[in-house]
């Protein structure tokens, strides 16, 4: 049975419904045998539209009046088209490395990722973020706080939406900043070589290039949620390039500014590949028209506005300029006009040394993005239902659309819509490009309409071909008909490695599957694997080797399995037929946790004299119960006890923990969040960056810490 949303009034739930998914429902299922679905779900981008269409699309949202949802779940209404004097205007790790130190983990070998600290092999650049404090409007009569609240949206598992009420307009007030963003220089002997103060921005992450530091990040990112078009509005990407050649003098090279929110960035050599996203700004349009009085008022100020004023910009050193040109915006193939979004996503090129650019925009939304060397792929998940008489909304399904493009001038090779979701807190992770070009994903859907949870799991192969990009093979199938997981079974983890993947799913065990891609046109399940508790973090070591991190569990007498402490197993996966369980090392209690479950950042590794050191960080419950068990005393969560730098390492495929750096403990200090904690490596050395504080030890004497510095 299909959900329907009653509509009405200027609230976020419409601007989420419009704005966030109405870019998505010009989609064409390339794997949906139905004729009816391909014509109405067109997901192909338009090569080579008119400033006009263009202009149409991006407007055309504010000449009609707004939708009720009232009647069932139809989100068309009448159509009310531009007029025609405003149309004629405007007709002119692939696993751990072989270095001198461990390197930010990546998804990709090669393909670089963004993070709060970098390292040359001598000097540490930290980021301290900038602190930022909301002043409210006392004054506004909408409430004290001066913001409006709706009810918890469904749980969409996309970046950005981190609260359970969201604002459903912008709050009143203004935010005044606190305490500036830093860089920090810090020698490896320990001693601070610089600060340099970053102004009024508040950068997320940064990149090393030789004697290059990139930092970026949104001017402000408070109220940056994803649900919400109007709150993607007035923003600005902040970006400095600062010359680190001398470390106790860095110096800004390039300041660029860009309109728009930073959604993911990657760097390949020289050049940072930026994926932002944009709305414009319209002075006095009713962005939720609901008569005929505010559509005439809006086509008025719309007829008024050219292209170029609709379109971001970019200002390097205090030159502003275009970010596109006009006429380079993919836009829907087969386009409704009235079913646009003015929402844009902006893909840019920057080089680090000269700070040239190059950039390109598809009109609509990104949830996220999978990079590789040579192939940019973005994607975006939609709940349109195109079974019916008419487009409806269906929160009980959901489709991903994939977008392609290389990474030369952001050429375009085509769309797909695929059946199922991306969720999780690491969707890329669920993307990975085989050995013969080949992009292969796994999405998930829910088995029935009675729950949120996602339990029927899709691969999906695809291949480009000229301009399309299509769908190849997909499994379970025909002649593999097996699910993969068992019933009601969600993924915790995937991992894919060379040409295979690896899957975990989780309801009472852990199977571990793996998937032979050696043939992209048939995949098959080659082997699986069964085991108490679940990973839902998996890092390929060499060929042979998967260390998975994830929670134990332990099957009550209720039949309900509940998880407990920190498990880390060793897997080897030679053998894709029969993998097997070489070791595993449990930490903890129910309640300790690590945050590499959701930040693969978190995670160091590196090669060394014939083994494998690790090192992540983990919070350990180990201390006395808290609160009442739920039945089962399997159920009872453990209070914190202390946190620090977990080391562990791979030698004759055996796994061990060699120790850790604890550097907080329940005895001198509150609970410690350690989300933005991280280790590196570098032969017998381990340093770890806790709360901004960095601190070294000897691989073989972790308790023997120093000092912070």
């Amino acid at each position: 049975m299909k959900e329907s949303f009653n509509l009405t009034g200027k609230t976020a739930l419409l601007s989420f419904l419009i704005a966030s998914l109405i870019a998505c429902n010009q989609l064409k299922s390339p794997n949906n045998d139905s004729g009816a679905i391909q014509q109405k779900a067109q997901v192909q981008l338009k090569t080579d539209a008119s400033q006009a269409e263009f202009k149409s699309y991006l407007t055309t949202h504010f000449t009609q009046i707004a939708p009720n949802q009232g009647d069932g779940g139809s989100i068309y209404t009448e159509e009310l088209m531009l007029d025609d004097a405003t149309t004629a205007a405007e007709s002119n790790l692939d696993g751990t490395n072989e270095d001198s130190f461990s390197q930010t983990n990546t998804q990709v070998a090669g393909v670089d990722e963004g993070d709060i600290w970098k390292y040359d092999g001598e000097n540490f650049f930290v980021l301290t973020p900038a602190q930022w404090e909301f002043q409210h409007d006392q004054s506004s009569a909408i409430s004290a706080d001066g913001c409006a609240y709706a009810e918890p949206l469904p749980a969409t598992e996309i970046a950005g939406t981190a609260s359970d009420s969201m604002p459903i307009m912008p709050c009143s007030g203004e935010e005044v900043l606190t305490s500036p963003a830093k860089i920090r220089i810090v020698e490896n002997t320990q001693q601070t070589l610089s600060q340099l103060a970053l102004g009024d921005t508040s950068p997320s992450e940064m990149y090393l290039a030789d004697n290059s530091l990139v930092v970026l990040g949104n001017r402000s990112a408070y109220q940056n949620y994803w649900s919400s078009m109007r709150n993607w509005q007035d923003g600005q990407t902040q970006i400095k390039i600062i010359s680190v050649e001398d470390k106790t003098t860095p110096e800004i090279i390039h300041n660029l500014e860009i309109d728009g929110y930073v959604v993911q960035s990657r760097r390949i050599g020289n050049e940072i590949f930026l994926i932002s996203r944009y709305s414009p700004t319209i002075t006095n349009i009713d962005y939720y028209p609901e008569n005929d009085t505010e559509v005439k008022s809006n086509r008025a100020i719309i007829k008024q506005l050219s292209l170029e004023q609709l379109l971001p910009k970019i200002t390097i050193n205090g030159q502003s300029s275009e970010l596109i040109p006009s006429k380079t915006c993919l836009i829907p193939e087969v386009a409704n006009a009235s079913m646009g979004t003015m929402s844009l996503t902006m893909m840019s090129k920057i080089n680090i040394k000269t700070a040239e650019f190059t950039s390109r925009c598809m009109a609509g939304d990104v949830d996220g993005i999978y990079m590789s060397q040579n192939n940019l792929y973005t994607f975006n998940t939609s709940y349109w239902d195109f079974s019916g008489d008419e487009i409806s909304l269906n929160w009980n399904a959901g489709n991903t659309h994939l977008h392609k493009f290389d990474l030369t001038e952001f050429d375009y090779h085509g769309s797909a819509l695929i059946e199922g979701q991306l969720p999780g807190s690491n969707p890329r992770l669920r993307l990975g490009e085989l050995t013969d070009g080949s992009i292969a994903m796994v999405t998930s859907s829910r088995s029935n309409s009675n729950t949120w949870q996602l339990t029927q799991h899709k691969l999906t192969i695809l291949n480009s071909q000229g301009d399309e990009l299509n769908v190849i093979s997909q499994l379970p199938n025909d002649n593999q008909p097996a699910a993969i997981g068992k019933p009601n079974e969600q993924i915790y983890s995937v991992r894919f490695m060379q040409d295979r993947a690896y899957i975990v799913t989780f309801e009472k065990v852990d199977p571990l599957y793996v998937i032979d891609l050696t043939n992209p046109l048939s995949p098959h399940i080659a082997g699986e694997l069964e085991i108490p508790g679940y990973s839902d973090y998996l890092h390929p070591i060499g060929d042979d080797l998967l260390l998975g991190v994830g929670k134990d569990a332990i099957v009550g007498n209720s039949g309900t399995s509940w998880y407990q402490g920190v498990k880390v197993s060793l897997f080897n996966v030679a053998n894709i037929e029969n993998p097997t369980e070489v070791g595993n090392i449990l930490i903890g209690k129910r309640g300790s946790s690590t945050p590499l479950s959701y930040e693969p950042l978190s995670f160091s590794g590196i090669q060394q004299n014939g083994q494998y050191r690790i090192a992540f960080p983990i919070s350990v419950n180990n201390g006395s119960s808290q609160g009442n068990a739920w039945g089962d005393p399997e159920s009872q969560f453990y209070q914190w006890s202390h946190s620090g730098l977990y080391l562990f390492e791979v030698k004759d495929n055996q796994l061990s923990n060699t120790g850790a750096m604890i550097t907080q403990t329940s005895e001198d200090t509150h609970y410690y969040n350690i989300h933005k904690s991280r280790g590196l490596i570098q032969g017998d050395d381990v340093y770890y960056l806790s709360d901004e504080d960095l601190y070294k030890a000897n691989w073989d004497q972790p308790e023997q810490i120093s000092v912070k510095f």
